[in-house]
């Protein structure tokens, strides 16, 4: 090999060179490869022809290039049919068209690169093939697919950054990505407004980010809570999302965070939970007063057998309404996406309450002459919860299981502690729940529909105020049913500091 060529090698290898050691766009990078290409080989032009599916992209350096691309489809085509490195006249090209530039032969050179690529070079005379220059050929090809591959990679590293860096820029929401050191990475112009802070990024997340309940949050990671609630000093609420970043690979690159403004639909929901709290106070006072009015009816004269009939089913309909008044009044109150109720703690004996619930409705039990009786443990300790919630949770607990058990049934009324928490259970022989319906027993709404239920009125509310009152004392409601054998249902409020007397000093 002559010392000219080895000079051209190391002038093409040192292109190749800085070309991957510094960021260029994709025509930038391939314009400067093909310039030494022709300096290389001798020749006259150089066009290289990438395929991008629905789009295809030339880059074209030397004598008249522009005027050469009437020629592109035809020698694309044909080259796709001749072996790698064949000397073509273009006259064998078929459908080439006629150029004013003098071509005597080319190069076809397909090229092996993620895109399909076509590299063809025009000479004003035929080329002399003799070793040197099979090897420059083999050199020129590893070389411009190297070059595409590269140039193809950071154009598209740098659309996606471009991309990212609109969408991050135009979005309303705050964004906050931190590497695996809780470095600040990137910081976008919502959270340095909400923050007040435009110098984030390599800073730790601690310094930029005062709140508490953020940083504990961040540190969480994917085991973060999706309950809490961020407010800013302008007022505004924010329901804050963390999310694991993670390379192509697969390796944990830091964490995400989004935070969502969920001012308006707070308020709404505020202003729909004073709308109904209005609604049912309103409601219930002339229900109290028609209440009172019938109980008067056989003050005021004699009432027969049929009047009496009718009295009670107007009685029994008042009841049911003031029940489903009150029942969404709590509902609203314990709705964990509003977090308007604030627990009212207070001393609270769980026997004695076990014992007024059962007392409330023994009735409604003794009229479909179901059997109603507890089973209290004698170790029952003195709590210290929200007592009237979790009695009417104990008492939504206790009216479905009478109004769910067949006549001559069993409900049995259970206190005892197990496991440092103190168990409130109902538990009946009744016809039980199918696997399929457990699942979202508890959510707003829900019912069990089954034929044998026609006839029994209820809010689907009830369920769901008792697995919020346990909540609230961050315990749990459970259901152990099997269709045929009953159910249990239960509240379990954990023996912790909090819910204990003097737990709280």
């Amino acid at each position: 090999m002559s010392l000219s060529t080895l000079a051209i090698i190391n002038r093409l290898s040192k292109t190749y060179e800085q070309l991957l050691a510094n960021r260029h766009e994709i025509g930038e990078t391939l314009r400067e490869s093909l310039e030494t290409i022709c300096l290389m080989m001798g020749a006259e032009s150089a066009r290289l022809l990438l395929d991008e599916g629905m789009q295809q992209t030339v880059v074209a350096v030397g004598v008249q290039a522009s005027i050469l691309a009437d020629a592109d489809s035809a020698v694309d085509a044909f080259c796709r049919q001749v072996g790698d490195g064949d000397i073509v006249d273009f006259q064998q090209i078929p459908d080439c068209p006629s150029l004013p530039l003098k071509m005597v032969s080319i190069f076809a050179l397909p090229v092996h690169a993620p895109l399909h690529a076509t590299l063809w070079l025009g000479f004003d005379e035929i080329p002399t093939l003799t070793a040197e220059v099979d090897s420059l050929l083999a050199l020129l090809r590893q070389q411009t697919a190297l070059a595409i591959n590269q140039a193809y990679m950071q154009e598209q590293e740098r659309s996606g950054r471009e991309q990212l860096s609109a969408l991050l820029a135009n979005d309303f929401e705050p964004i906050i990505i931190v590497d695996t050191h809780y470095n600040v990475q990137v910081f976008n112009p919502a959270a340095q407004i909400l923050f007040g802070v435009s110098d984030a990024v390599g800073k730790p997340f601690n310094a930029v980010v005062e709140s508490e309940a953020l940083q504990e949050l961040i540190r969480a990671g994917a085991n973060a809570r999706h309950d809490v609630e961020f407010a800013s000093n302008d007022e505004r609420t924010f329901s804050p999302h963390v999310s694991e970043v993670r390379s192509e690979a697969g390796e944990p690159r830091g964490w995400l965070m989004v935070l969502r403004d969920v001012t308006r639909f707070k308020r709404l929901s505020e202003n729909m939970s004073d709308f109904l709290h209005t609604v049912s106070h309103d409601i219930r006072s002339p229900m109290t007063a028609a209440k009172g009015y019938v109980d008067m009816l056989g003050m005021v004269g004699s009432v027969n057998e049929t009047q009496s009939a009718f009295i009670a089913k107007i009685l029994t309909s008042i009841n049911d309404m003031s029940n489903l008044v009150e029942k969404v009044l709590d509902a609203g109150r314990l709705d964990p996406e509003m977090d308007v109720y604030d627990i009212r703690r207070e001393t609270c004996d769980p026997a004695a309450m076990i014992n007024k619930v059962v007392s409330t409705l023994a009735t409604a039990a003794a009229n479909k002459h179901i059997t109603l009786k507890t089973q209290i443990a004698p170790n029952l300790p003195i709590m210290f919860i929200d007592e009237m919630m979790t009695e009417r949770a104990l008492t939504n607990l206790v009216e479905n299981a009478i109004k769910y058990t067949p006549e001559r049934g069993e409900v049995v009324v259970e206190g005892r502690v197990e496991q440092n928490t103190l168990i409130l259970a109902v538990r009946d022989n009744g016809l039980g729940i199918a696997p399929e319906d457990l699942a979202r027993l508890f959510e707003r709404g829900q019912r069990v529909r089954r034929k044998e239920h026609k006839g029994i009125r209820g809010s689907g509310l009830g369920l769901f105020i008792v697995r919020n009152v346990a909540r609230k004392h961050s315990g749990q409601a459970t259901v152990d049913s099997e269709p045929g054998k009953g159910s249990i249902f239960s509240i379990n409020i954990p023996l912790t500091r909090e819910n204990m007397v003097g737990g709280g000093d």
